[in-house]
C-alpha cells in the first residue's frame, strides 16, 4: 500500500508509558505467543526472530494457583476469527515467579505480566510479590490486568463490567506498583465501556488495553449442540476488528486515558487504523497465534513505513 502521509511514529523506538520507558509499540496480546519462552529457535527467511522488533510480550495470564484450564475441546476457528474457552490455564503465580519470569529476563523477553485473581483486593498481595521478585529486572516492564474474569467474592460476575469492581482492582494493584507501567484489559462485552476506562483512569492506570475477546458461541450441526463444552467462548480475529476500533475511538475521545489498542489486528494496515484514532501502542493476538512472527513483521513494515 501507499503510507499515508500523517504516518510519521517510529514503532520500534522506546516511549514512555507511565513510570516505565517501553522499547517499542507493537506488542503481542495475553495467551496468544504463550510466556512469550520458547519461540528463540524459530527462524523465517524474512525474519530473524519473532521477537524483532516488539515492545512487549504480554504473558499468558498467570493466577494465583495453577489451573488446569477447561475440558477440550478449547479453540475452534471460525471463517473470521477463533473462539476461545482455555480457562485461564497456566502453572499458577509460584511457579511463574521461580521459573518463567527469570527465564525470560536472561532471555532478555520484554515482558508485561498479565495477572487475573478472584477478588480486587486479592491484586495487591499479588503485585506486591511479583516487584519483591523482579524489582531488580531490565525486560520486566509491567502488570497488565485480565479483568474479564469471575468475581468469586462477589457473586461470580465477570469484573469488567462493574466501573467501580474494575477501579479496585486497579487501586489495588497501583499501590504495589510503584516503578512499572499498569494497564487494565477491559471487556467490550458491556453497554459503556468508557465509564470502565474512566474508573480505570481515576484509580491510577497508566493505560487500559483495548478490547478483550467478544463473547460467542458456533454450533456443530453433526450434533446440534455448540462446539464448546461450555457454550461461549471469547471471539478474536479478524472479524471484531471494527468492534475494537469503535471501542478504542469510544475511550479516547471519551476517557482521556491512554489506550493500547487490540482485536482483529493481521496485518500493517489493521495497527495503523489503531494508531489513527490515538492508540499508543497496539496488541497482535489471534493472528500471532497462526504465525509466530506476526507481530515482528508488523513492527518492521510500520517502521520502514515510518522512515520511509
Amino acid at each position: 500500500m501507499t503510507w499515508p502521509s500523517w504516518w510519521n511514529l517510529e514503532v520500534t523506538a522506546p516511549f514512555q508509558l507511565g513510570p516505565r520507558e517501553l522499547p517499542g509499540r507493537v506488542w503481542t496480546a495475553s495467551g496468544c505467543f504463550a510466556y512469550g519462552l520458547h519461540a528463540h529457535e524459530f527462524t523465517a527467511a524474512d525474519c530473524p526472530t519473532p521477537y524483532a522488533g516488539l515492545g512487549a510480550v504480554v504473558t499468558k495470564t498467570v493466577t494465583p494457583v495453577s489451573r488446569a484450564g477447561n475440558p477440550m475441546p478449547r479453540l475452534v476457528e471460525t471463517p473470521c476469527g477463533a473462539l476461545n474457552s482455555i480457562g485461564l490455564e497456566n502453572v499458577g503465580f509460584d511457579a511463574f515467579l521461580d521459573t518463567v519470569l527469570p527465564e525470560l529476563e536472561a532471555l532478555g523477553v520484554p515482558t508485561v505480566v498479565s495477572l487475573a485473581a478472584t477478588s480486587p483486593e486479592a491484586f495487591g498481595p499479588m503485585v506486591r510479590r511479583l516487584h519483591e521478585a523482579a524489582k531488580g529486572f531490565a525486560h520486566w516492564h509491567g502488570v497488565e490486568l485480565n479483568l474479564s474474569c469471575p468475581n468469586v467474592a462477589e457473586g461470580g460476575h465477570d469484573f469488567g463490567g462493574s466501573p467501580a469492581t474494575v477501579a479496585r482492582c486497579v487501586a489495588a494493584a497501583r499501590a504495589e506498583l510503584p516503578d512499572r507501567a499498569l494497564l487494565a484489559k477491559l471487556t467490550p462485552n458491556v453497554a459503556d465501556i468508557v465509564q470502565l476506562a474512566v474508573a480505570a483512569r481515576d484509580a491510577g492506570v497508566d493505560a487500559v488495553s483495548a478490547i478483550n475477546t467478544v463473547v460467542g458461541l458456533d454450533v456443530d450441526l453433526r450434533t446440534g449442540r455448540p462446539y464448546l463444552p461450555r457454550r461461549f467462548g471469547g471471539y478474536s480475529g479478524p472479524a471484531i476488528l471494527p468492534i475494537a476500533l469503535a471501542k478504542v475511538d469510544q475511550i479516547v475521545q471519551g476517557a482521556g486515558v491512554p489506550v493500547v489498542g487490540v482485536g482483529g489486528i493481521a496485518a500493517p494496515e489493521d495497527a495503523l487504523k489503531f494508531f489513527a484514532l490515538g492508540a499508543v501502542a497496539v496488541q497482535v493476538g489471534t493472528a500471532q497465534m497462526r504465525d509466530p512472527f506476526a507481530a515482528a513483521r508488523i513492527a518492521r513494515a510500520l517502521g520502514q513505513c515510518s522512515s520511509s
